[in-house]
């Protein structure tokens, strides 16, 4: 089975626009690094199935969201605007998603970074994530608990801008599109001090409107806009008195607004929704943050780093009156300190110590469920305590062995409304577990290398309410065991690449909405969906990807994903989710992309998504079974000196699919063909 799988792959048409082929080589010819496991290491010494974007990429694909990014990953589903992507069929939103997401305090399945500090679940699912002076995007498919702790069973995603520099350099961009899209961007690096302290300042300032025709209800925001804006701030500082020192300190600050998500009713294809939806939004979100991460090496063989980050938010969510008017304000704070020492017989070991605290003080307003009005007080913390070694026990084969401690805290206190109908809630959870991991790699041949990746994983268990008793509906945490068998290859002088992880996962206690049984104040038992843990759950799959420079003009890639999930115990037998696939599941995705400079300075790019079909819920029920598509987008550049003129197509052949149905029949669609033109100029 793995011979034909690998096989396959091997041979397939796959992976994304320059930007999801997993080993790609640039046209530096220089192999790409991944840095999300705490070690920068090329792909081919990484186990994880890992998507690696580079800045050259991203500029050929022409994404300026990482949505976009993730829309051609295989095995990733991006879904309907109101939760993150799905990683092979593992919702990274987590159990909890829009009114019991709030009700409750959030548990993620993957952790995004951005220059270091942990995103909040609000930046990650109700907020645009810019692609502007961006270095690299990595996305991780296999769980990365060991490495990153808390929120990271399904994945973990890094996203590194670029960082200031010691000669002179500039970027300013401006494109307009479909869909009152304008965009103005502006990036400026360069030296304060020659060779000790340099700077970066970037913004990126996106206004557009949805695709769809809302009907607009709501007081004190615009259900059809769509902006995102930020500022950044990076300072460099390296002095000559401590030579083996690096400080990197980045400021930042975002502010976005866009509808929960963007509502069509049937007939979907006139993308409208001429009545105001109960259920839907408008989320204006503002952060400010601050991370600093210092770089020693005092001796050639070791290595420290301390990275430490704070985050102010505010978040408010503008409903129909009494539908989910609510505020967060909320700080977040990480700290983390790594040891990395290599030895010259080439034993290497790494361990360090991760601490994440979360505050939200909220308020929300649901009288028109005839609930009432509240508000909550959460504080969650996260502390790890890991390490890994590496050794070589013969030169072919390379051993690495880890050991996560991790232990969570959630404590919740808050009210909506007054007896009778108020809710009340007082929860404090505590979690804690040991999380091992290993990975044998032997190397077939130079730049050739074939291996095993066993590792478990876990996420902490929560709370939110359950609006049938109104009453605290909490859930266990959830664990898996993870086995991969990688294989890693590059071919005709480095051109080309490939990359293969065949996966199975084997989950316990996995957070799902059950059928439970409860006992009425009357005494009679009652069948209810609760939010609950399924006992067991499978997922097993393949991720391939393929890059090939046939010359210095032509670029190619490609990638498959291949994906089988399954619920296979629930905690009553008459559950409609027994023997179920997982929701936002596809069975096939892939990808691919060709990159053409025919001659000076024309570039053009073509790129194609495909996911086959796949069900909006847990229960598969035939009505919210959502159709395969097949995307394709255009680009051209025409360079002359430092200024750069392009075009894009997105979705050229204007192909209409929708990402999910909600049993209502509501549902949500795909952007339609969007066409933009753009000058950028470097200076």
């Amino acid at each position: 089975m793995l011979a034909r799988m690998l096989l396959a792959s091997t041979i397939a048409t796959s992976s994304m626009a320059a930007a999801q082929s997993s080993e790609q080589v640039p046209e530096s010819g220089e192999e790409i690094i991944v840095t999300g496991e705490r070690v920068a290491r090329p792909i081919r010494e990484t186990p994880s199935s890992v998507s690696v974007t580079t800045a050259e990429m991203l500029e050929a694909s022409s994404a300026d969201r990482l949505d976009q990014i993730l829309e051609a990953t295989p095995n990733v589903q991006v879904g309907s605007g109101e939760e993150g992507p799905a990683i092979r069929g593992q919702d990274s939103t987590g159990v909890l998603r829009n009114l019991f997401a709030f009700l409750g305090g959030t548990r993620p399945r993957v952790t995004v970074q951005i220059d270091g500090r942990p995103s909040t679940y609000y930046e990650y699912v109700n907020s645009s994530a810019g692609l502007w002076d961006v270095e690299r995007v990595e996305v991780f498919r296999s769980p990365q608990t060991t490495t990153q702790g808390r929120n990271a069973i399904g994945g973990a995603i890094f996203v590194e801008t670029l960082d200031p520099t010691y000669d002179w350099q500039g970027r300013a961009r401006m494109l307009v599109g479909d869909q009152a899209t304008r965009q103005g961007s502006l990036a400026l690096s360069g030296p304060i001090v020659a060779d000790q302290l340099a700077f970066r300042v970037s913004g990126d300032l996106r206004l557009g409107k949805t695709a769809s025709d809302l009907a607009d209800a709501i007081p004190g925001a615009d259900v059809r806009r769509d902006d995102y804006g930020l500022a950044r701030v990076k300072l460099l500082f390296e002095p000559k008195s401590i030579p083996d020192a690096r400080l990197e300190t980045t400021y930042v600050h975002t502010r976005a607004q866009s509808p929960q998500f963007e509502a069509v009713l049937p007939p979907y294809r006139e993308r409208r929704a001429a009545i105001p939806q109960v259920t839907n939004g408008v989320h204006r979100i503002d952060v400010d943050a601050v991370t600093t991460r210092l770089d020693y090496e005092p001796a050639g063989a070791v290595l420290s780093t301390a990275t430490f980050s704070f985050g102010d938010l505010v978040v408010q969510r503008f409903g129909l009156p009494g539908l989910g008017r609510t505020r967060v304000d909320g700080t977040d704070y990480s700290a983390e300190g790594i040891l990395r020492w290599k030895a010259s017989t080439g034993i290497s070991l790494i361990s360090g110590v991760n601490y994440i605290a979360t505050r939200q003080r909220q308020s929300i307003d649901i009288t028109g469920l005839g609930i009432g009005t509240g508000g909550f007080r959460d504080r969650q913390e996260s502390l790890g305590l890991f390490g890994e070694a590496t050794v070589r026990p013969v030169p072919p084969l390379s051993l690495t062995l880890g050991i996560r401690y991790q232990r969570d805290r959630q404590r919740r206190v808050g009210q909506v409304g007054a007896p009778p109908t108020g809710i009340a809630l007082d929860y404090d959870g505590l979690f804690d577990a040991w999380l091992p991991k290993a990975s044998l790699t032997y190397e077939l041949a130079p730049r050739t290398t074939a291996g095993v990746l066993v590792q478990r994983a876990y996420n902490p268990g929560g709370t939110s309410i359950s609006l049938f008793r109104l009453a605290e509906d909490s859930f266990q945490p959830e664990t898996l065991w993870n086995y991969e068998l990688f294989f890693r290859t590059s071919f005709a002088g480095g051109r080309g690449t490939l990359a293969a992880n065949l996966f199975k996962n084997d989950i316990a206690d996995a957070q799902r909405q059950q059928l439970v049984t409860i006992i009425l104040p009357n005494g009679n038992p009652l069948d209810t969906p609760e939010f609950a843990n399924a006992p067991v759950a499978r997922s097993k799959g393949l991720e391939a990807e393929l890059g090939y420079r046939a010359g210095r003009r032509l670029s190619l890639a490609a990638g498959i994903g291949l994906l089988r999930t399954r619920v296979v115990e629930t905690v009553l037998p008459n559950d409609p989710t027994l023997g179920k696939v997982f929701q936002r599941a596809p069975r096939f995705s892939a990808s691919g992309m060709v990159d053409w400079n025919p001659v000076d300075p024309l570039r053009l790019s073509v790129q194609l998504t495909h996911q086959s079909g796949y069900f909006s819920d847990d229960a598969n029920t035939p009505a919210l079974r959502i159709e395969p598509s097949t995307i394709v987008n255009l680009r051209g550049s025409l360079d002359a000196g430092p200024v750069t003129i392009f075009a894009y197509a997105r979705n050229v052949f204007d192909t209409f699919y929708l990402t999910y149905i909600f049993p209502s029949r509501l549902g949500t669609a795909g952007d339609p063909r969007e066409l933009g033109i753009g000058l950028e100029a470097r200076f």
